[in-house]
């Protein structure tokens, strides 16, 4: 059941947004926004649905009648609800990409007008805003970006023209109070009806969507070479994104190795590392001074739950403005031996889009030369 109102509802998104919904080298939070929206929505309405249908086995009904009611809340969530929320997926992932170009071009264009599609299907309190015009950042946006209601067409154009006086009255329809642009919300978790939990349930279906991410990480393909790729999970954390998308391509790029970026949870049990490389967990570490390097191999121990199975850490070197190949390899040293560093079976190494891979072999052997090549 949820796998198919995701789908649904997922696909009409990335069908709204274009073709570059799939690109991250571009805006890879919001996108990444967008998606964990649809995902919490699809798991808050099937949650709903379920509970009617549960209503219903509590009435001590004949198996005849439930199925008739089951039958009925089907066509009502799977079919009609569907719809209009297919459609609104697909208007807001318009919208959502309309603002980040809104964005990029408010130098030249800083206002906005508000259209509507001037037919008489349009609903009045929208007529009324149609030609309205206010300056990009006005608070006004925030209550009145499109989509402002279901099925609701409406859209705005970038302008030079001087900003509208005067403000309007009224609210958009409940559940869209809600700037897609900004909150990378199509459905808004503030407002919208399937988001409301009984108290006593809200901890266990809090829990669920945690558990969500680690048995479906919804892994998404979205950078590629003839050799090795990358791999998104939905549930990746958002405000890491960029920085660790930016890192994976360039090892998938430079050294040929499969990545995956994984599912973050906020389970206080489970580990959170950033990367899956060959198989391997993995984390990363932006660091800017030698002492980075003794720290990320003790966070990173951390981070991995002191497990037994083996794992690798990715240090990328870009804040360092001067470093010497001594200073790491005294280092690694110090945390390689015979009986020291048994668990990690890598260690990789970014430095201005170039990387580079030290086994643990190489590091007993005091091979360096790969390391001093990207220096």
């Amino acid at each position: 059941m949820l796998s198919t109102i995701l789908g649904d509802v997922k696909g009409s998104l990335a069908d709204g947004y274009g073709k570059s919904f799939v690109d991250y080298n571009d805006n890879p939070q919001n996108k990444l926004q967008l998606k964990q929206n649809l995902y919490r929505f699809s798991g808050a309405k099937t949650y709903q649905e379920l509970a009617k249908m549960n209503y219903f086995l509590d009435k001590n009904k004949s198996f005849a009648e439930f199925k008739k009611d089951a039958l009925k809340v089907n066509q009502e969530y799977n079919v009609q609800y569907l719809k209009t929320e297919y459609v609104t997926a697909n208007r807001s992932g318009a919208m959502a990409e309309k603002w980040e170009k809104i964005q990029s071009q408010k130098a030249l264009y800083p206002n906005l007008k508000y259209k509507t599609a001037k037919d008489n299907r349009v609903r009045e309190e929208h007529r009324l805003l149609h030609d309205i015009i206010k300056p990009a950042d006005d608070p006004f946006w925030d209550k009145w970006y499109p989509p402002n209601g279901w099925h609701c067409r409406c859209y705005v154009t970038q302008t030079d023209e001087p900003p509208t006086k005067g403000n309007l009255k009224g609210n958009p329809t409940p559940g869209f109070s809600n700037h897609v642009g900004k909150s990378k919300m199509t459905f808004d978790e503030n407002e919208h009806p399937y988001f409301v939990f009984p108290a006593a349930d809200a901890k266990k279906i809090k829990s669920s969507f945690e558990d969500l991410k680690l048995s479906s990480p919804d892994y998404n393909l979205v950078h590629t070479n003839k050799k090795a790729s990358l791999h998104v999970s939905t549930w990746a954390d958002p405000s890491d994104i960029e920085n660790n998308y930016k890192n994976a391509k360039i090892l998938v790029d430079a050294l040929k190795v499969n990545v995956k970026i994984r599912p973050h949870t906020d389970i206080e049990s489970i580990k959170n590392p950033e990367y899956e490389i060959d198989g391997l967990k993995s984390d990363l570490k932006v660091i800017d001074s030698i002492n980075g390097i003794t720290n990320g191999f003790r966070s990173a121990k951390a981070q991995m739950g002191y497990a037994k199975n083996n794992y690798s850490i990715v240090f990328n070197l870009d804040k360092f403005k001067k470093i010497k190949i001594e200073d790491i390899t005294s280092q690694l040293r110090n945390k390689f031996s015979a009986t020291r560093g048994k668990n990690i079976d890598k260690i990789f190494f970014i430095k201005d889009g170039k990387a580079v891979v030290l086994t643990r072999d190489m590091i007993l052997k005091n091979d360096y030369k790969k390391l001093e090549g990207i220096l």
